[in-house]
């Protein structure tokens, strides 16, 4: 008689989600994204409609514990799968203003690094524009995920590569 094998359910959260795109393409690849964080209310309502079962909340990340989302989403430390976010990049994009270094967005990044040192997921997944490699952020995210026992690699790839029909170059750090 043998055993009968369950199938594994991987877990995902996804930070600056937006109305769900890369959760989509989490859920095509398996994973069941147990929450999702995004201040927009028009972009959260989207999201909600786009993904029912995914529990959104709606706030500022800045003011979201690490202890409050492994509440709302219902997982233990170290217990996550994939840690998934995308900040926003137009502090950081090559289509400038004037005043894009000083955007208050782009310190972002160390509350993403912030919930990823609290829930300490298996695997971290940031998009990005090419233009974040160029900033000291970047680098402290890639220390700072070394200090805490990751191994980080990134690329900018092109979209266009993947089957997406736009010539499109992100950063992409695991």
């Amino acid at each position: 008689m043998s055993a009968k094998r369950t199938k594994r359910e991987f877990t995902a959260v996804d930070l600056f989600s937006g109305c769900g795109g890369l959760s989509l393409g989490l859920e095509r690849s398996g994973f069941v994204v147990k929450a999702a964080v995004e201040i927009d209310p028009v972009a959260a309502e989207t999201y909600r409609r786009n993904h029912p079962a995914t529990v959104v909340i709606q706030s500022d990340i800045r003011k979201i514990s690490v202890k409050e989302l492994r509440k709302t989403a219902d997982i233990g430390r170290r217990t996550l799968d994939l840690l998934a976010g995308c900040p926003p990049c137009q502090g950081f994009s090559r289509i400038k203003r004037k005043d894009s270094k000083d955007d208050s967005r782009n310190n972002l990044v160390f509350d993403f690094i912030r919930i990823a040192k609290g829930l300490r997921p298996k695997i971290i997944l940031l998009e990005n524009v090419p233009g974040l490699k160029k900033d000291y952020r970047f680098t402290c995210l890639i220390k700072r995920l070394k200090s805490y026992g990751y191994r980080c690699s990134w690329a900018v790839l092109n979209a266009a590569d993947f089957g997406v029909p736009q010539r499109r170059k992100r950063l992409i750090m695991m």
